[in-house]
């Protein structure tokens, strides 16, 4: 297949859209009290601002995913910019609570739609031996988007009115569409199969209902309707297992657990969100109520992480595409197993501890995530790349659900606590020797990950295309 010459100035628009996509997860968290004033409403009424959207793209991603194989996933990610940008639009002329709501459901349906196919259009993009520094990049932005998300909503909202947080994606968007358009390869015609329609409502609604309980138990401390929320989702996860086995096009396709390469690579990242939900959160309450850190120094210190990553990935991607993954993989699961027990050993919870914990998790999630959503797109077939992209993103969302949900239920009284205690400080200890737990489990799931010469993979994939 011969790829774009320009395929490294067409990324840029890939990663545009993934850029808008995690900055407008953080952007609003920091106006949610101005609109609660201005809609007079309570901030857990209004919270749904946030929720809505999370909840959107659980819902749409596999099913999206599974459709973008089937027609030409380049159009479905240009227009992903469209839906995203009227979305934007209808949320900054939204007059009620109600409206605003909706519109971030119609914002959260085009960020589906390209995050079910930014990996998959990395993949079309690139041969298998630069993707690693592709995907690194990729990586970089997605830090650098969840990390500017509440500093440029805060610049702007000292500067102008909040609508002005999704205004800005407007022009954007609508550029990304027209480059995108015309610079994006066309996909093949391919063999169109059934779309497992009872299958994609039973994930969807399992993992809204997952979701929707991590976000009860965060809000509550941890309650009565959390668990049975918790308890409805893991049921319905049970009966779509069941169903899955008795159709031939399945959403949970054979590949996402046949293929040994994109099964331990998912599981990986499972394993990773969890342990990474599963701490920060808590450290994070932490810093501000036992430890009586202000709001600045506590977002100064947890800035460490993405600006860790960042540097890490692009050096993680280079010696992957050189000289393979399992090396960088290996090294990265290793940092973060030490970087949870700089937290976890010792008997109280200092600065220096913090600090060394977020900048070694910093290199190793920089190490590790890149490459293992390098290897993941490298081993899917050609005619499945958007499903199993699309599949990679909700299982990070999986991961952090089971994440925060260990949280609430180890730690879930630490935002009342104004100073540090053993009860508190020993909670948070054991959420960071489970992420330690976690995290050697990825190094042990890295020894089982197949390892392909850089020359075989390279011919695979030319092949599955």
């Amino acid at each position: 297949m011969a790829y774009l010459k320009n395929r490294w100035q067409v990324l840029q628009i890939v990663n545009m859209g993934t850029f808008m996509s995690t900055l407008d997860v953080g952007i609003v968290n920091v106006t949610l009290p101005t609109m609660a004033a201005q809609f007079s409403v309570s901030l857990a009424q209004v919270q749904w601002v946030v929720t809505s959207y999370l909840l959107t793209m659980v819902a749409l991603l596999p099913i999206l995913g599974k459709w973008s194989d089937r027609t030409d996933r380049s159009k479905v990610y240009s227009y992903g910019f469209l839906v995203f940008a009227a979305g934007s639009l209808f949320c900054a002329l939204s007059g009620s609570l109600a409206a605003l709501i909706v519109s971030r459901v119609v914002q959260g349906a085009g960020a589906s739609m390209i995050l079910s196919n930014s990996q998959a259009m990395v993949r079309k993009l690139f041969p298998n031996e630069e993707s690693g520094r592709a995907l690194a990049m990729n990586a970089v932005v997605i830090s650098l988007g969840t990390l500017a998300g509440p500093a440029v909503g805060g610049l702007l909202l000292e500067l102008a009115d909040w609508a002005w947080l999704f205004l800005i994606n407007v022009p954007i968007g609508a550029a990304a569409l027209v480059l995108g358009l015309r610079l994006f390869p066309k996909d093949e015609k391919r063999a169109k199969e059934p779309l497992d329609v009872v299958g994609s409502c039973l994930l969807a609604l399992a993992t809204v209902l997952l979701l929707l309980g991590a976000v009860e138990g965060q809000g509550a401390g941890g309650t009565t309707r959390a668990v049975w929320l918790y308890l409805a989702g893991a049921a319905l996860l049970l009966v779509l297992f069941a169903y899955e086995r008795r159709i031939p096009h399945r959403i949970l396709d054979q590949v996402l657990y046949r293929d040994r390469a994109v099964f331990v690579g998912n599981a990986s990242t499972l394993l990773l969100q969890a342990a990474q939900q599963a701490t920060l959160i808590p450290l994070t309450f932490y810093m501000q109520t036992a430890l009586g850190y202000p709001t600045r120094t506590v977002g100064f210190l947890l800035a460490l992480q993405p600006v860790f990553l960042g540097l890490a990935s692009p050096l993680a991607g280079w010696y992957r595409d050189r000289k393979g993954a399992f090396l960088p993989i290996l090294a990265g699961s290793v940092c973060c197993v030490v970087s949870m027990l700089f937290v976890a050993l010792g008997e109280g919870i200092t600065a220096a501890q913090i600090v060394l914990h977020l900048a070694l998790s910093g290199i190793g999630m920089g190490l590790f995530q890149a490459i293992n959503n390098a290897e993941i797109m490298a081993a899917a077939p050609g005619n499945k790349i958007s499903l199993v992209g699309s599949m990679l993103a909700l299982i990070r969302y999986f991961g952090m659900i089971l994440g925060i949900g260990l949280a609430v239920w180890i730690a879930g009284g630490l935002g009342e606590g104004a100073a540090a205690s053993p009860e508190l400080t020993s909670s948070v200890k054991i959420l960071f020797w489970l992420g330690a737990l976690f995290c050697s489990g990825m190094a042990v799931l890295g020894l089982l990950r197949p390892r392909r010469s850089r020359s075989a993979a390279a011919s695979g994939q030319t092949a599955a295309k």
